[in-house]
């Protein structure tokens, strides 16, 4: 296949495109805000593009159906510190520069709790080497899967927004240029889909041994996230728009 195809690089897209790369199709993995340069420099055709991203170029882009959404806790974007739960006495926020969606996401939460926490992005994916500068960190990804077992998790942000909303917080989107027509693409990632999920015994024992996570886990984390935009995934997208909006995000 000529149709260069992204993914973020951690877990949390293992599932969706085991089947993919078991049947030899290619697949270019980053973080999800290198996998967003990557597209924008036309270096990919089709990606799980950060929710973020997605909405401030929306009107030069065509959408599809895969996502990355959490239906409640996410359990990979969170907020951890050295014990201390979250108030508001100033304490820093450091957050990982891999991200595009999830600082705004945070910015959003924090706005709307009435907290005035400062935002530091810091060059850095690591709890340990974040919580260095501030009193806590926000961490995604495959680092986040880590720092819940060492630090105290202080906030899930699938799970605040859950609370804040009542609708999933969808972390990123398949999206195209809009002058590409991805959609057999898009068939095909959605069938990888649907196959892991039939198949997540064995899925999770191959993640198992790649990432050397604990299965049960595994089998939570997998189920936890939704890999198909529905009704209420595109409206928790919109609301997140809309927050972004309110708040001077975009």
């Amino acid at each position: 296949m000529s149709i260069r195809i992204g993914k973020f690089g951690f877990v949390n897209n293992f599932l969706p495109y085991y089947w993919l790369e078991q049947n030899g199709i290619r697949v270019i993995e980053a973080p999800p805000k290198k996998l967003a340069e990557m597209f924008e420099k036309r270096e990919i055709d089709f990606a799980p593009l950060p929710s973020f991203y997605y909405i401030k170029n929306k009107g030069k882009l065509r959408s599809y159906d895969f996502c990355i959404a959490a239906r409640n806790s996410v359990l990979s974007v969170v907020l951890v510190s050295e014990g201390k739960m979250l108030d508001d006495d100033n304490g820093c926020i450091a957050v990982t520069s891999e991200t595009v969606t999830s600082v705004n996401l945070l910015k959003i939460i924090l706005m709307e709790l009435g907290l005035k926490n400062r935002v530091v992005v810091m060059n850095e994916s690591r709890a340990s080497e974040l919580l260095k500068h501030c009193t806590y960190a926000l961490v995604i990804g495959d680092e986040a899967i880590k720092a819940r077992t060492a630090y105290r998790v202080v906030m899930d942000l699938g799970e605040k927004w859950r609370e804040l909303t009542d609708y999933p917080m969808v972390f990123g989107i398949s999206a195209s240029l809009s002058g590409k027509d991805m959609r057999e693409v898009n068939r095909i990632v959605m069938e990888s889909v649907e196959w892991g999920k039939e198949n997540i015994d064995a899925v999770v024992a191959e993640a198992e041994k790649k990432f050397g996570m604990p299965v049960e886990f595994l089998h939570e984390y997998f189920k936890s996230l939704t890999y198909r935009v529905g009704a209420k995934e595109r409206k928790g997208l919109e609301l997140f728009e809309e927050k972004c909006h309110e708040y001077g995000l975009l």
